[in-house]
Order: C-alpha cells, then structure tokens, then sequence
C-alpha cells in the first residue's frame, strides 16, 4: 500500500532532501506556507506529514493542530527541549532536528506508519 506523505516546509532544497531521503512506497505531496500546508493536507490526506515549524504565514505547529488526524513529524532548526514539548503538546507523533539524518528520519516515517499496519 502506498503511504502519502505531505513535506511542508518553505525550503524547496530541504523538500527535496526530506523525499530522496525516504526509502518506500511513497505518494508525494509539498507545501511552502501554512495556509498551503492546511489546504494541501485537507485535499491529500496525507498518512504523515512533515512539517518545519517557521514557515511563511505562522507556525508549523498551527498546520500539525489542523492536522489532527495526521500522524505529524517537526522537522525543526529549534529543537531545545522546550521547543520539541511545545510540538507534542500541539499533537506531534515526533521531532526531528534540522539538519537531519536522511537514514534517522525515513525510520521515524516508516515506524509511524507501521503503527497502525
């Protein structure tokens, strides 16, 4: 089964390094501001989503609460441990610190996944 996975960040490089570095069955979706990220997500229903917390438009912890019913994972320069609690409290499964292991974050995907197969 294909997993959709939605990357929302403003930086197409890191967009493009989050989806080469995921290794599976994968359907793409991309977004570069909160507003797009909210209105991408709704139409793709993503099983994951990777989301940067500074985007244009607000925080990406604003799109991970609109997402409530999408397994989220902060993919985030900030990445104190006040930063990675105030993203599980806004419903994060998990957090990733930029910059990241492509080999660490395709496992945190592929074991979010996994968690309801």
């Amino acid at each position: 089964m294909t997993a959709r996975v939605l990357i929302c960040d403003d930086e197409p490089a890191l967009r493009e390094l989050m989806r080469v570095a995921l290794v599976g069955d994968y359907e793409f979706a991309e977004a570069e501001s909160v507003a797009e990220s909210m209105e991408v997500g709704d139409e793709f229903k993503p099983d994951v989503a990777l989301v940067d917390v500074m985007m244009p438009g607000g925080s990406g912890l604003d799109v991970v609460r609109h997402l409530k019913d999408t397994r989220c994972l902060v993919v985030s320069a900030f990445a104190a441990e006040t930063d990675q609690e105030e993203a599980r409290a806004a419903g994060a499964a998990g957090f990733v610190s930029k910059p990241f292991d492509p080999d660490e974050l395709s496992a945190m995907v592929a074991g979010l996944l996994s968690d309801d197969r």
